[in-house]
């Protein structure tokens, strides 16, 4: 029977097909193609370093565009502006305070049971990675400073084959940065669920998962910690100025007028050194606990502090097994962590469906283990929301076979719940063998019925992909959702 009037034949050759492998120049992981907000470090032509760029769903090369930015959106450039903040102020990193921390009061990971989490993480321009690892690959392609890498929690209920493995989720060209730009500051959950179509507006009938949040957390430079006005440190003689203290501004709703900045946390409260400077920052305020890193590698950098046992003095993140985070994420001894942020894809934490209790699992898809033994493509899914329609944006990233590229084909299936019933979603798509995107990322985009948009109905996207020839098919991880 002819493969394009049954897509059931891909699967049934599968069985008896090689495996096929990814290349080394594609984005991968559970974050490749989701919508982030990020700080350049210096800004970009016309903007200043703290303004917010925003890189929607998927991979379109498309240059980053400033968030929206009337006074209710978390834009700190506008925000900072507001209060006496110059131009030249060197922001280090930001946090809406949604960052979720898996680890424990001693700094060791815990995962809790049917839970998964990740960090995602940028590096300073000039790192190099440890011989092989998929940083090392990327600084060989001379962009390092503007990609971003994922990192799957070990203990995360998660395929074991991916659990532990860093994958550069985004790249330079992928973010629509350009050439010698430097990612600064990294933000998922700003953007996860917010109308993406425009992004002139923002989407009144859907609440992003920051909805609730109503403080965006930063630090700046040492450098430029002089230019704080001084009455963000406080009145108070120990509030000296200093590139390793936390501030924040604070609102008391989603429309009121953003207050003044002020210090969260003083260096001191941290363990740190007065001349010391924060450069990562992932704050989770719900759980009182902190991930920052600091610039230069005298110190571990991946630092933590649980806030709710007394805080003290930063210690390094640890594996479950002892080993520090940042030793087995595979970045070199010199490499400096510029960038954090991290995710707890679990569902209904604050007590629902989202838009009022979910964290990110209801807009992150989750991977699945595959039909017919260990996948060897990437695949993603992301919710988004446009003009009140919600969507599933899901994307299959890399083609067989591993031995060079030839014309080919892929089609994507979707399953209910627990039934493995196939049912196909979309046209065939044929491969572009000379790609824009390494990988050539093929998407499809799924309409939510509105009755089920809120659900937590589960769906599972399965794609495939095989050669013109029919020597080489390959499944790609299914990506599960929920509606």
């Amino acid at each position: 029977m002819a493969i394009r009037s049954n897509y059931a034949v891909l699967f049934a050759a599968c069985a008896a097909a090689p495996a096929a492998a990814q290349g080394v120049n594609e984005s991968r992981g559970p974050l490749a193609g989701a919508a982030t907000a990020v700080l350049i470090d210096g800004g970009l032509a016309g903007s200043a370093d703290a303004e917010t760029r925003v890189h929607r769903n998927g991979f379109t090369l498309a240059p980053t565009v400033a968030l929206p930015s009337p006074q209710t959106q978390p834009d700190l450039k506008t925000i900072l502006a507001q209060w006496n903040g110059a131009a030249q102020l060197d922001i280090d990193d930001i946090s809406l305070g949604r960052d979720e921390i898996l680890a424990d009061s001693s700094g060791q990971l815990a995962v809790p049971p049917n839970a998964w989490g990740l960090i995602s993480f940028s590096l300073k321009q000039g790192a190099t990675g440890v011989a092989g690892s998929r940083i090392a690959q990327e600084a060989a392609l001379g962009s390092i400073g503007s990609a971003l890498f994922s990192w799957v929690l070990p203990g995360s209920a998660y395929p074991p084959q991916l659990i532990g493995r860093t994958e550069r989720s985004h790249s330079r060209a992928e973010l629509g940065l350009p050439a010698g730009a430097e990612v600064d500051a990294v933000d998922f959950p700003l953007m996860l669920g917010r109308d993406q179509g425009t992004l002139t507006t923002i989407e009144p009938g859907f609440g992003p998962l920051v909805g609730t949040a109503q403080t965006i957390y930063f630090t700046v430079s040492s450098a430029t910690a002089g230019l704080v006005p001084s009455f963000w440190w406080g009145s108070t003689a120990s509030t000296v100025p200093s590139g390793a203290n936390i501030l924040r501004v604070s609102r008391a709703s989603t429309t009121a007028p953003w207050g003044a900045p002020s210090v969260f946390r003083f260096w001191y409260d941290l363990g740190l050194e007065q001349n010391e400077d924060i450069d990562g920052l992932a704050v989770d305020a719900a759980a009182n606990k902190l991930l920052f890193s600091c610039v230069g590698t005298a110190r571990d950098q991946f630092l933590y502090v649980d806030m709710s046992a007394d805080g003290g003095a930063a210690v390094p993140l640890k594996r479950q097994d002892g080993a520090n985070v940042s030793n087995v994420v595979g970045k070199g001894q010199n490499d400096d962590v510029d960038a954090i942020c991290t995710l707890d894809p679990s569902i209904s934490t604050n007590g629902g469906v989202p838009p009022g209790g979910d964290d990110f699992g209801s807009s992150c898809g989750l991977p699945r283990s595959g039909l017919l033994g260990t996948p060897s493509i990437n695949a993603t899914a992301f919710r988004r929301c446009t003009l009140g329609q919600p969507w599933f944006d899901t994307w299959m990233v890399g083609w067989p076979p591993l031995t060079g590229v030839t014309p080919g084909i892929a089609v994507l299936y979707a399953t209910v719940g627990n039934d493995l019933t196939l049912i196909p979603l979309g046209p065939i798509r044929v491969r572009n063998t000379a790609p824009a995107v390494p990988g050539d990322p093929i998407g499809y985009s799924f309409a939510i019925p509105i009755s089920y948009a809120l659900t937590g109905q589960m769906l599972t996207f399965r794609w495939a992909a095989i050669d013109a020839g029919f020597t080489a098919i390959a499944e790609a991880w299914p990506v599960q959702v929920n509606l």
